[in-house]
């Protein structure tokens, strides 16, 4: 951590009380009355559970930090206090942070905190809600909850659930300038100016939607408005090393330059994604990151130490060839960044020139975006083809269609204007261009492309490939969890357009509804049909719309008729109606009955009756907890509310109502075993969601993750392997770890580990794979097909095989070797790792652990046969149904029959094998079960080919048809137990399946690029090796083939080959 500076006089003889007295009685000479924020010590004590340690997220010098549900002071509607008793002013309960401070140091802050918070109202400052001074053991502070934590938090955390792009990324480092220009210029109390003099990624807190907000004033300076000069000059050097100011440090001149210079360097954090403090720049300069990042920029090669993710990211258009972001972009932030940590206060930029710069650098990154996505009529017509006409909608046809571009093909949606609309339909249109251009979430439609023509106004969305949500309602295949899904993902993206932007707007929809909600594959909602929304500044409610349109009826706020008052509200009653589709299995624009019309105001109505189950859709009525249908039904209910100010957020409505059900009951007792309980705290559900199934670190070296169905997972660190340290391994910490560290094994040839382990946190009657999880040392390319390893180990006296990794996140691999069904037994798990195969090479392997690994394709019935040899499977081929035909070919060679109409033609091991120069490795045999008098042998040898041409008369034409080696086993065979690699020669797009067994394997050695072999009536074997069409194979009227087969650990032989057989399929 920072070497943290503040070198003060102590409290001068003033009684904190005393010094509160003109901080809080309405006459005091400041002129303001901070009664209505004091909150008593009673509400706290019984919010916190008198400061109960579940409550606890944060701790430091001076005090802890706690999350609560708290009622406080409501200033969003209300202008002024003066003159109104406090109990009659307006209150509002939500989730709070509390700073309990017990360090009699911290009484200076406590009071500069409220004086300067006090007077502070900013979307970019954090907000002060209330205080406590009830004796002088109780300095508390009560400000609104972050609840994405402080943005040093997500800098330093290596299980980032969201990857901030290079835009989201700008505008965090846009709402803090915004701040900073508030505290510099606009503070109230006659335009005073305030000097935050702890700028740095852990004062800064993130919101929801990504939001900044600058926090922790307590070693704040306030600058009087009737003193000229703008620099004091002071003996108390405050702050945090590594962000401070040179000149202030040095020479005690403190500025608004001084908050410049911190801000720059955590500019640079956000750019490099380190931390000023990271060893990365410790161990090169004590000073952190600032001296290193002005000597890149000032060498030219900044880029260097720009973050990977940055360079590496997409910008989701999907025809764009570059993938990385707006050189002129880069070149505008580090510049502008690289100015504020200039050595002297006179050089560095003032924050009006900042917020210009970074601004410059937004635009250019989202002018290049739109630029990017941009298509002429001509690109247009050649990037697609085959589209068909899937819907209409308001303003013309949509198609489906097949886009091609450099990485191959994508299924498209085309929303085509009608020329009829040209002139006045086009700003609507247009608006389902923008939005999604500029406003990207993983639940807001995706833009992929548009054209704007003189003939042509073309847009390109993703293609839904399960349609829209309203085909679903009275579908009872989408359960009651895929609809809560749903209804998370429609929430967040409302969140999302919701929330404030760099530019203080928000989106509002105007037309939420079933219909306008698309489902992918994966059941993903995402929001469409922008063409009524409206861009509008925060807190400014729009009173005058500028076209006549309206939402759709039944889904439409009733308010808005009578008032023609626009807020974010108006779509919160119409995501309430979509809420009560789900649930009912109806649309709210249908017409129900003629006393309350529509299903919203129907379901209202019951609801207040406590007869809302009535109106459930009965393909879901059992599916329903009582729990969460009852959840499911407030939340609804109050999105509909009369009254706008008393309806959720979508937030709200996403996080606290929709998230709870989806996590494990006993989420909050993991949490406590976990390493650090507190930092989940601060976390909303949907993210205590998304690491729970990334993985929870608990207190015993061990990861608890969940799958998709709610399966437990848990993964052993290799640290706690037995006779881990009795061998020459390293340990070593690695960022894309879920642990602190792994074990650098240096020989792969010779391991030799123990593992003696047990899985304590398991879900029961679930069948479980055992995998050891590893990266190469050195850089390995990542691939979708595994990787053959051939890992030998012993599980008691068995000698074992484990042939293939796969790969996983981060370039880990995994390895599956035992497999069982839990019965909340307490198994003990041994085995002991003797070594990888010299194919690797000679690389060092990081081992992060062992995982015990749900497989949901794995059924409970003979669990314990899985790891024995598998039963031989058998052939459906019937070969008492050939006929054999007549032919004029060499019958040593060629052999033809017939199925039904269609040839079938094998092709004798001799001639199979008569191109292969070495005839010395196969010996001959007489054979009586052949279509052949002789079969062929394979003596010793790593590698065989097989080699034939055939003629296109030997086949039926426009016939798919199937290649299998026909083969069997000698009694005295070698080297045919492990995978043989195999490779067409000729033909590559018939190099899908990389490895085959001539012995039927394991199970845990059976994956996607393996074949196995089939038992046929005849007695012989057969193994598939290629598909083909006769009518496109053939050229020159002639087929040929050239197999290669190799044995990557020694030689083999025993394998008897009776031929090739060419079976239509």
């Amino acid at each position: 951590m920072p070497n943290f500076l503040f070198l003060a006089s102590p409290f001068l003889g003033v009684d904190l009380f005393m010094a509160f007295r003109f901080l809080v009685e309405p006459n005091s000479s400041r002129g303001k009355s901070l009664e209505h924020l004091k909150i008593g010590l009673t509400d706290i004590e019984l919010a916190t559970e008198n400061f109960a340690e579940k409550y606890r997220i944060g701790s430091g010098g001076y005090g802890n930090v706690y999350k609560a549900e708290l009622e406080h002071f409501d200033s969003s509607n209300w202008s002024s206090i003066e003159g109104v008793n406090k109990c009659d002013l307006p209150k509002r309960r939500s989730t709070v942070a509390i700073k309990h401070i017990f360090n009699p140091e911290g009484k200076q802050g406590f009071i500069t905190e409220i004086e300067t918070l006090s007077s502070c109202k900013h979307d970019n400052i954090i907000s002060l809600l209330g205080f406590c001074d009830e004796g002088p053991d109780h300095m508390i502070l009560i400000y609104e909850f972050a609840s994405r934590g402080s943005l040093e938090s997500y800098i330093e955390s290596h299980d980032k659930t969201t990857n901030l792009a290079w835009v989201q990324r700008i505008k965090i480092c846009l709402y803090i300038a915004h701040g900073l220009k508030y505290l510099h210029t606009n503070t109230d109390q006659d335009k005073q100016k305030i000097i935050h003099r702890d700028i740095k990624s852990a004062n800064i807190l993130l919101g929801p939607n990504w939001e900044a907000k600058i926090a922790d004033f307590g070693l704040s300076k306030i600058h009087p408005p009737d003193q000229e000069a703008s620099t004091l000059n002071t003996d108390t050097i405050a702050g945090t090393n590594v962000y401070l100011d040179p000149e202030y440090k040095k020479y005690g001149r403190l500025n608004k330059k001084s908050d410049i210079y911190s801000f720059g360097v955590v500019l640079f954090e956000i750019l490099t994604g380190r931390l000023a403090y990271d060893r990365f720049y410790t161990k090169v300069n004590e000073k952190g990151i600032a001296p290193i990042a002005r000597d890149h920029f000032e060498k030219g090669t900044i880029m260097e130490i720009v973050d990977h993710k940055i360079k590496e990211e997409a910008d989701g258009h999907v025809f764009a060839l570059s993938k990385r972001p707006n050189k002129d972009s880069l070149n505008i932030f580090s510049e502008i960044a690289y100015r504020c940590l200039a050595e002297t206060q006179a050089q560095r930029p003032t924050i009006d020139d900042v917020i210009h710069e970074l601004k410059k650098a937004l635009q250019a990154q989202e002018k290049s975006q739109k630029e990017n996505f941009k298509m002429s009529l001509e690109d247009f017509k050649s990037a697609t083809q085959n589209f068909s006409i899937v819907g209409r909608g308001g303003l013309g046809n949509v198609y489906k269609g097949v886009a091609s571009h450099a990485n191959g093909h994508t299924i498209i949606a085309a929303k085509r204007l009608d020329r009829r609309f040209f002139g006045h339909g086009e700003t609507r249109f247009f608006r389902e261009l923008d939005i999604p251009l500029k406003y990207k979430h993983e639940n807001v439609i995706g833009l992929l492309g548009y054209c704007d023509d003189e003939i042509e106004k073309i847009i390109l969305h993703e293609f839904a490939s399960r349609g829209r949500l309203d085909g679903y309602l009275s579908n009872a295949s989408l359960t009651w969890v895929m609809r809560l899904k749903i209804c998370i993902d429609i929430a967040s993206g409302l969140n999302f357009l919701h929330a404030t932007d760099v530019n203080q707007e928000v989106v509002i929809h105007r037309d939420i509804k079933s219909s306008n909600i698309l489902l992918f594959d994966d059941w993903k909602a995402k929001i469409t049909g922008f063409g009524l929304s409206l861009v509008c500044q925060i807190n400014h409610d729009i009173d005058h719309v500028p076209d006549d349109a309206a939402g759709t009826v039944g889904y439409s706020d009733p308010l808005y008729s009578t008032t023609r008052i626009l807020t974010k509200e108006y779509d919160i009653f119409s995501l309430g109606a979509v809420l009560f589709d789900i649930l009912c299995g109806k649309l709210s624009s249908i017409k129900l009955d003629d006393e309350h019309l529509f299903l919203p105001f129907l379901a209202k109505n019951r609801y207040q009756l406590g007869k809302l189950d009535e109106l459930v859709f009965e393909g879901i009525k059992k599916q329903i907890y009582p729990q969460s249908f009852d959840k499911f039904s407030r939340i609804a209910y109050q999105c509909l509310h009369h009254r706008i100010e008393r309806r959720p957020t979508a937030h709200e409505v996403e996080d606290h109502e929709l998230w709870e059900p989806k996590l494990p009951t006993d989420y909050k007792k993991i949490i406590q075993l976990s390493k650090c309980p507190e930092i989940y705290s601060t976390k909303m559900k949907v993210e205590l969601y998304n690491t729970f199934s990334k993985g929870i670190l608990l207190q015993e070296d061990k990861v608890l993750s969940f799958d998709g169905n709610g399966e437990r997972n848990e993964m052993v660190s290799a640290t706690m392997f037995s006779d881990i340290n009795r061998f020459p391994n390293e340990r070593k910490s690695l960022p894309e770890s879920r642990f602190e560290t792994v074990v650098k094994i240096l020989d792969i040839s010779d391991m030799n580990i123990k593992i003696k382990t047990r899985a304590q946190f398991l879900s029961p009657d679930v069948v479980y794979g055992v995998y050891l999880v590893f990266k190469f040392c050195d850089s390995r390319n990542y691939s979708s097909k595994p990787m053959y390893v051939n890992l030998k180990y012993r599980k008691g006296q068995e000698s074992l095989h484990a042939y293939f990794a796969t790969w996983r996140d981060e370039h880990w691999m995994m390895i599956e070797f035992d497999r069982f069904l839990n019965q909340n037994e307490d198994i003990v798990f041994e085995f002991l790792l003797e070594k990888l195969s010299h194919y690797c090479g000679d690389s060092a392997v990081y081992v992060e652990g062992i995982e015990f690994r749900a497989i949901d394709k794995v059924k409970h019935e003979g669990i314990g046969k899985l790891t024995e040899v598998q039963q031989v499977l058998k052939s459906n081929f019937d070969v008492d149904r050939v006929r054999q035909l007549p032919t004029d070919f060499n019958k040593e060679l060629f052999w033809l029959g017939s199925i039904g109409k269609k040839k079938l033609l094998i092709v004798s091991a001799k001639a199979a094998l008569q191109n292969v120069s070495n005839e010395r490795l196969f010996t001959s045999k007489s054979s009586s079960d052949s279509r052949f008098q002789e079969v062929i042998e394979l003596l010793p040898q790593k590698i065989f080919h097989i080699k034939c041409t055939i003629k296109s008369q030997m086949l039926s034409p426009y016939t798919e048809y199937a290649c299998y080696l026909v083969f069997k086993r000698s009694d005295k065979y070698e080297g045919l137990h492990s995978p043989v690699k195999v490779h067409d020669v000729l033909h590559h797009e018939n190099n899908k399946a990389e490895f085959l067994y001539f012995i039927t394997p394991s199970p845990l050695n059976i994956h996607d690029t393996t074949r196995v072999p089939n038992q046929r009536k005849d007695g012989w074997m057969e193994i598939q090796l290629w598909k083909f069409y006769s009518y496109s194979a053939f050229k020159d009227d002639s087929l040929s083939m050239n197999m290669k087969f190799t044995n990557l650990e020694g030689t083999m032989s025993g394998l008897v080959v009776c031929g090739l057989e060419f079976r239509p399929m």
